[in-house]
Parts: structure tokens; C-alpha cells; sequence
């Protein structure tokens, strides 16, 4: 894990009407085309929703073009009153449904 992407050819085709040069890329996607650019997110609090209905909250210090991410310090929110200290987890990207950052980014 690394805290940025390595350059890679982009797989997003420009839309009918735009040069060559210019292609459509989904939010939060870099001109890479590699996936997310979560560097300055890095060291911050994230609370993640996953797939099976789980939630975890924890620091980002590690990812890569997959979004699989490294969190540490992590706690597993079972309910609202049950909470499990899970320490460091690597997390697979195609299990994040929905990710929210909790501390101030610059």
C-alpha cells in the first residue's frame, strides 16, 4: 500500500463532442484514471459504511488504486451502545458502500 498511485493508462473514453484529450471522469476519480486520490485524507478519521451491514471508524494510513484501505485504531460500531476495538484492518474497496471523512481537511 502507498499513499498515492503509480500512473497508469486511462480506461474512461472522452463522450462523443469532446477532444481526445479530455475524458469524462467519475467524482473523486484522478486524471490517472488509477481510482481515488485519498492523500489528503491520509492520517484522518474515517467512518466507512460496508457491505453485510457493518460500520467502522478508523485512521487512513494506507491505500491503493483499488481503494483497498489500511485503517488504524479501528472500532466496529455493532449498535449503537456495542462498539468492538478491531486495532488495524486492511479493508477490500469493493466492500466500501459509503465512506465519510470525521476530522477538518486542509
Amino acid at each position: 500500500f502507498r499513499s498515492h498511485f503509480g500512473s497508469s493508462s486511462s480506461p474512461f473514453l472522452s463522450p462523443p463532442g469532446l477532444p481526445p484529450t479530455v475524458a469524462a471522469l467519475p467524482a473523486g476519480m484522478s486524471k490517472s484514471g488509477a481510482g481515488a486520490d485519498l492523500r489528503k485524507f491520509m492520517e484522518k478519521r474515517l467512518d466507512l459504511k460496508l457491505t453485510a451491514n457493518r460500520h467502522v471508524v478508523g485512521v487512513l494510513r494506507g491505500y491503493d488504486q483499488f481503494m483497498n484501505i489500511v485503517l488504524d485504531n479501528t472500532v466496529e460500531i455493532v449498535s449503537p451502545t456495542e462498539k468492538n476495538e478491531i486495532g488495524m484492518v486492511v479493508i477490500r474497496g469493493n466492500s466500501i458502500m459509503m465512506w465519510e471523512c470525521l476530522d477538518r481537511v486542509k
